[in-house]
């Protein structure tokens, strides 16, 4: 008898202890836990994120925004006194870009430092060129850095690309001495831009980087060919030739800088 009392106790003390907990839990979720709100700005509850969350808010988070990466970057004597910078950007985020990155350009307290902007789109690698840089000759190194950017989401893209074609690069004495590149590039998209930046790196036959040069082509309508040249006013090494990488980029962030669609006569209002 004693055995069967003590086993109810037992059981009654652990329906009541039960109890109390739930009551207990119940209370402090009630007063103490934050619930998600999923608009208000502010990761809170249950949100895996800002506003975001499978279970909180039935909206998957988007993956942190990584930084852009520097994967190289080089100052280039063309002549004493007178340098070129490139720097190659990549960004690994799938779906942010931006139209408006920042960067100071630094030159170890030998010349005041340089700042500027650049654009680059989701997973891009690109060259990031500065030239025309007047200083000391001597001078040994630069060193960029992102200080800002302004990341925007992009959710699809249209067809836009450059081909390159007909590429020459040459070296010559002609009315001095220079070297000259010169290409044509065609417009295959579906749109009339009004700035395209063409960049130019030449390589000699190890690989390494051995002048770089920029230009722009102004209003490039679509389904056209155009033409374009840079000059360096020195003899580059003919082995340049080996190989010459040219990047035709537009900033598709810029609602300014579509003029039209092919085909109609309304202003491109907006592009992503």
């Amino acid at each position: 008898m004693m055995e069967q009392r003590t086993q109810k106790q037992l059981i009654i003390g652990l329906v009541f202890i039960l109890i109390i907990g739930g009551l207990g839990y119940g209370l402090v979720d009630y007063f103490f836990v934050i619930e998600s709100t999923c608009f208000d700005g502010v990761q809170n509850g249950l949100e895996e994120g800002v506003d975001c969350g499978t279970l909180a808010c039935g909206v998957a988070c988007e993956p942190a925004i990584v930084p852009l990466n520097v994967v190289s970057q080089k100052l280039i004597e063309v002549r004493p006194g007178d340098y070129d910078f490139v720097a190659q950007i990549n960004n690994l985020n799938s779906s942010f870009g931006t139209s408006r990155a920042k960067y100071t350009l630094s030159f170890n307290g030998a010349m005041p430092d340089r700042s500027g902007t650049f654009y680059i789109l989701p997973g891009q690698t690109r060259f990031v060129i500065i030239p025309g840089i007047r200083g000391d000759s001597g001078l040994r190194s630069a060193l960029i850095n992102v200080t800002e950017v302004e990341w925007e989401k992009v959710e699809t893209f249209e067809n836009i690309s450059f081909p390159v074609q007909r590429k020459s690069y040459v070296v010559t004495d002609k009315n001095g001495t220079f070297s000259e590149l010169e290409a044509v590039t065609l417009n295959n998209s579906d749109f009339d831009f009004d700035k395209v930046e063409v960049g130019v790196i030449l390589f000699d036959d190890k690989g390494e980087i051995i002048a770089v040069n920029r230009t722009d082509i102004r209003t490039f309508l679509s389904k056209t060919e155009r033409s374009f040249k840079v000059t360096w006013p020195t003899t580059l090494p003919r082995q340049g030739g080996a190989r010459q990488d040219v990047e035709v980029l537009t900033n598709v962030f810029e609602n300014s800088n579509f003029i039209k669609r092919y085909g109609t006569q309304e202003k491109f209002q907006k592009y992503y």
